[in-house]
């Protein structure tokens, strides 16, 4: 029988006064935490819950099983603060924790996903991965859909001098891909790992989140994109490190497959001002240079970059070339970061 009560240690959200069971879990520092909730709501999520109320009571020396305020008690084989992110989301169907293009998202639905597939919450697993699937493109036309708004959110917060919008930098509202990668790897929501690869390639492992949060400074500033590094594993950064070797193929190609194909009118001046093209590329776009996509984005709309353009002709042939160029490289992606290994 439980008769001690420690009032410290209930869960300052989840402890409901008519609730009629108690979950204690161990938290981080050691001490039991306890939740007051409705066997009523466990149930209708979780089949396996469902049947573990449905047994009889348990008979410990004659006495019934333990209780605590009052109720009967179940001490849980989860942590705390992964208990307290599951009971979250099954009192708050909403899920009003996890607004879109939030970087903590993947962080925050971890604890979640985690006792939601082990106890077989398969509608909350399911609206977690819509949740996830919703920040990272799975198409193309998505991708450049996102990409739209991203370039809209990095102009707001150029305006302003301290980089920020209502406290947050530009790198607070976007999606993270390092957790993302994380989550989508230990769940096998493999949707979203072409993106979020795609993504991490584009940073650079000087920009970490936890670093420049601590010392916030120029780059979250100035609009940079950091990334929570020290969640990848061996493998996932072996799967970085072959996927940039790639995409800088991909770049690399451009010049040649993009620019450098003949004038079919046989226009000399074509070759001269498609060479001076592929050279601005290079030399005023340093960034973009690691980013394929874009630089291919950008070929098939070359009379919006420059006034000095190839012939007509030309010009209608290195943008559709760049259109082809981009799906491949699109479709190409799961392989290009090893995720079929």
């Amino acid at each position: 029988m439980g008769h001690a009560y420690y009032p410290e240690q209930h869960h300052p959200a989840l402890y409901y006064s008519d609730g009629n069971v108690v979950l204690s879990g161990r938290a981080q520092d050691g001490r039991l935490q306890y939740f007051r909730v409705h066997h009523s709501v466990l149930s209708r999520h979780s089949p396996i819950l469902a049947d573990m109320f449905a047994l009889p009571p348990l008979r410990v020396s004659d006495t019934l099983q333990e209780t605590y305020d009052g109720v009967l008690h179940v001490h849980m084989p989860d942590s705390a603060e992964d208990l307290a992110s599951f009971l979250g989301v099954l009192y708050d169907p909403l899920g009003t924790a996890y607004k879109r293009f939030n970087p903590d998202t993947p962080v925050l639905v971890a604890g979640t996903l985690k006792l939601a597939t082990k106890y077989e919450c398969d509608a909350i697993c399911a609206r977690i991965v819509e949740n996830l699937e919703a920040d990272w493109p799975q198409t193309l036309a998505q991708w450049d859909a996102r990409r739209s708004e991203c370039i809209l959110l990095r102009s707001e917060h150029a305006q302003q001098f301290t980089g920020k919008i209502n406290g947050l930098y530009l790198d607070d509202r976007v999606p993270e891909p390092a957790s993302a990668i994380r989550v989508a790897t230990d769940y096998s929501i493999n949707s979203i790992l072409p993106a979020a690869f795609y993504q991490l390639a584009l940073l650079s492992t000087e920009a970490d989140w936890d670093e420049h949060r601590a010392n916030p400074g120029k780059l979250l500033r100035f609009g940079g994109r950091t990334a929570r590094w020290r969640l990848l594993d061996k493998r996932d950064l072996m799967r970085l490190v072959h996927g940039q070797k790639l995409l800088a193929g991909h770049t690399r190609a451009v010049g040649s497959d993009i620019f450098g194909k003949r004038c079919q009118r046989g226009i000399k001046a074509c070759a001269k001002v498609k060479t001076e093209c592929w050279k601005y590329f290079q030399e005023n776009a340093p960034i973009s240079m690691d980013d394929p996509l874009d630089i291919l984005y950008d070929c098939s709309r070359l009379e919006t970059l420059f006034t000095d353009l190839p012939c007509g002709a030309c010009v209608q042939d290195i943008a559709t070339a760049a259109e082809k160029k981009r799906r491949e490289l699109w479709r190409s992606l799961p392989a290009i970061f090893n995720l079929h290994a």
